[in-house]
């Protein structure tokens, strides 16, 4: 008895399945139309801080949240360096090699943009020059722009060989 009501009802049960989400569908509601002044408005309005909540004045003071090992993104500081050698930080090159040539060495610096660089002593960077060289390294003159540091230059070596430098 049970397998005849469910071989009859069977039909119809599947036709239900199929059609309910036919009917359940709705047309999707229009959102209405945003303008950039709209949106620029609304965001203005979540940024803007209530009446009687903390706001943070940094007062040309740096942000106590960011690192400072990590370079500083997005401050304008690469729009501002010039092109080449003359733009890139000592900490951003690395020394490839070094050529002997007959009146003077020539070091092979890696850029950040993944370039090589042929530099001689007296070669600028941006923070500094290329002041000896020899065999196995490069001595740079950094200039030190921190205010607090009562040093305003120091020297920098960078080694073809790093376990040399380890070992100094």
């Amino acid at each position: 008895m049970n397998a005849s009501l469910l071989r009859k009802s069977l039909p119809a049960l599947v036709a239900g399945a199929l059609a309910a989400p036919a009917f359940a569908q709705s047309p999707e509601p229009t959102l209405p139309q945003s303008t950039p002044d709209n949106m620029r408005q609304i965001l203005e309005r979540e940024v803007e801080p209530q009446p009687g909540d903390y706001t943070y004045n940094p007062s040309q003071r740096r942000d106590p949240f960011v690192s400072l090992l990590k370079p500083v993104e997005g401050t304008g500081l690469k729009s501002s360096r010039p092109v080449g050698m003359e733009g890139f930080l000592i900490q951003e090159v690395a020394l490839k090699g070094i050529v002997k040539t007959k009146e003077a060495y020539i070091a092979m610096l890696l850029g950040p943009d993944n370039k090589s660089y042929f530099c001689q002593v007296g070669q600028r960077l941006f923070d500094g020059a290329i002041v000896a060289m020899d065999q196995t390294s490069v001595t740079f003159r950094q200039e030190v722009t921190d205010p607090l540091s009562p040093v305003r230059v120091r020297d920098i070596k960078k080694s073809l060989y790093p376990s040399e430098e380890a070992r100094q």
